[in-house]
């Protein structure tokens, strides 16, 4: 997340391979000094010079009745759900194709995995996946198996080309977010990408230039951090980024841990539609794999998920869970090994079908709408200057329009013009709503040259004809999900929100306190800089891990009154 303590996503210097290391020192969102590496790296990684010509930038507690077992050949398939029915028993089977029942009968029992329906949806689409769970659990690797179309030696080589740093090469633990995407066709056929020879920014460039070039359809995979240590970083990417699914990777060998639990929370408090990859299928012990899937179907089924597994084991199934992921119901799961290359084709299969949700997720306004723009990565580019990364959130920026940028730390705004315009590392004319973009900017103010420290944590793009403020206090209807004492006046939490990362302190709240499991309204105060906010934003806070979720209901001005 960016917070508003000042802190600056580092960026990749345009000169340099993306396998290096850029820490800067700044004071964190609690006023200490700390030593900050790049929270993300925007659209796969390093921005060069010419690609911008000069200018441009670039638990239910129902028992289990055992878990499946032999290959499924000759199963009785009544229903969708025959695969969960062994897995689950008869009463989740039953459950499962009622959940499926608004799903046509004919679309269900394809045997092409891949009919017209479906294809249809394939034009221009772009689809975001953000990629959790728990550290080792083989999310990196898996992304690099995707994107690259080639198999992992059990050794972490496909991991090597998704890593934006040399120390998450060296110690094998992603510590920033890292985007990579894979195309498809109209046919549903993924565009293979030309093998580089050397992973550099260049090579980079012209992988993702033939992808989107030669594709109908993009998935952009965001490879979050499993480590309890970079929790901020993986909340920024499920909060900031926008994902329209969440992939929770668990290793079949590790089972369900504690971050994985913790992620599935925060992506099911977000309301972003989930599946899990279970990976490591080819060395997990066969008992130990049993297992992990009644701990995970155990836990999916909880009263606190309340998802019906789909076990996913042939094409129909494919169908029915790409058909009813977004009905908040249904959760698919798929067994693959990275090495062997066992479910793989089940999965991209699956990628094909799912759809965005830019239109049904509420996170998004209409492109005729004033543009905003929210900033999640800033570089400084050798021969470009300022380029600054992040998604579209309302409305349309075109190249050499003038917008209106900050909260600065004073919590003013500055015009600066928009020169040049990247989206998916290629050059285009503009953007519109739910898109993801780079753009490169130059002041408007006389004598003014943009510099990094001119950036923050938090700040956005809006259009010139707004008037904004920013925020000092705001008021939120809130849900306790979890918290070891009482919140009471003056406790103090890191808020998470769209892009912004600051504590912020209680001022007032209802009744005396709250505990776990509460829900009421509760003022805050941000304590070190005012923020652009807006109406019916969720939000997160947390201290050390999630406490709580909420929605922004009320704004106050500089003197405590209501704006």
């Amino acid at each position: 997340m960016l917070g508003g303590s000042g802190a600056l996503l580092e960026g990749s210097k345009a000169s340099e391979p993306p396998h290096h290391i850029d820490t800067d020192v700044v004071p964190d969102e609690h006023g200490n000094n700390e030593v900050i590496e790049a929270d993300i790296v925007h659209d796969g990684g390093v921005v060069e010079p010419d690609s911008f010509d000069s200018v441009d930038s670039g638990d239910n507690d129902g028992e289990e009745e055992g878990l499946l077992e032999g290959d499924g050949e000759g199963e009785d398939r009544e229903g969708l759900g025959a695969v969960s029915e062994a897995l689950l028993g008869k009463q989740h089977s039953d459950e499962l194709n009622t959940a499926l029942a608004g799903i046509p009968h004919d679309a269900a029992h394809m045997a092409d995995p891949l009919d017209e329906v479906h294809v249809e949806h394939v034009d221009s689409e772009d689809v975001k996946i953000a990629m959790i769970g728990n550290v080792d659990s083989g999310k990196s690797t898996l992304v690099g198996v995707l994107t690259k179309r080639v198999l992992d030696d059990g050794r972490g080589a496909a991991r090597s080309r998704v890593f934006n740093y040399a120390h998450e090469l060296q110690n094998g633990r992603t510590s920033s977010i890292a985007q990579e995407i894979m195309g498809f066709t109209t046919d549903g056929k993924q565009v293979v990408p030309e093998q580089a020879r050397q992973n550099s920014a260049q090579s980079r460039n012209a992988t993702w230039s033939h992808i989107v070039n030669n594709s109908s359809k993009i998935v952009t995979f965001l490879d979050l951090c499993g480590h309890e240590k970079y929790l901020k970083t993986t909340i920024f990417g499920l909060v900031g980024c926008c994902p329209d699914y969440a992939m929770i990777v668990i290793g079949a060998n590790m089972g369900i841990q504690r971050m994985t639990r913790e992620h599935l929370g925060i992506a099911l408090a977000l309301r972003v539609p989930v599946f899990i990859v279970i990976t490591k299928i080819d060395i997990a012990p066969e008992n130990k794999y049993k297992e992990s899937m009644q701990q995970l179907c155990k836990l999916l089924k909880s009263s606190a998920a309340k998802k019906l597994p789909l076990v996913i084991r042939e094409a129909d199934d494919i169908v029915a869970a790409a058909s009813s992921i977004a009905s908040d119901r249904v959760c698919p799961i798929f067994t693959v090994s990275n090495v062997t290359g066992e479910g793989l084709e089940f999965l991209r299969d699956f990628m094909v079908r799912i759809v965005n949700r830019v239109e049904d997720c509420g996170l998004y306004r209409p492109p005729s709408d004033p543009a905003e723009f929210h900033i999640d990565g800033v570089y400084q580019v050798t021969g470009v200057g300022i380029v600054v990364a992040g998604t579209m959130k309302s409305g349309t920026i075109m190249q050499n329009s003038q917008v209106l940028l900050g909260p600065d730390k004073t919590g003013n705004f500055r015009p600066v013009l928009v020169r040049s315009i990247h989206s998916k590392r290629i050059p285009v004319s503009k953007v519109v709503s739910g898109q993801a973009a780079s753009f490169a900017l130059r002041s408007l103010v006389k004598k003014e040259q943009l510099k990094r420290n001119h950036f923050r944590k938090g700040m956005v793009l809006l259009d010139r004809s707004t008037v904004p403020k920013a925020t000092w206090e705001f008021e939120a209807e809130v849900v306790i999900l979890h918290h070891a004492t009482t919140i009471k006046e003056r406790y103090q939490a890191v808020i998470h929100c769209g892009v912004i990362r600051q504590s912020a302190q209680v001022i007032s709240l209802t009744g005396d306190l709250l505990r776990t499991g509460d829900r009421g309204s509760i003022r805050f105060r941000f304590m070190y800089h005012a923020e652009y906010l807006a109406l019916d934003l969720p939000l997160l806070f947390r201290e050390g891990r999630t406490k709580g979720l909420g929605r922004i209901c009320r704004l106050y001005d500089s003197k405590g009154g209501e704006s």
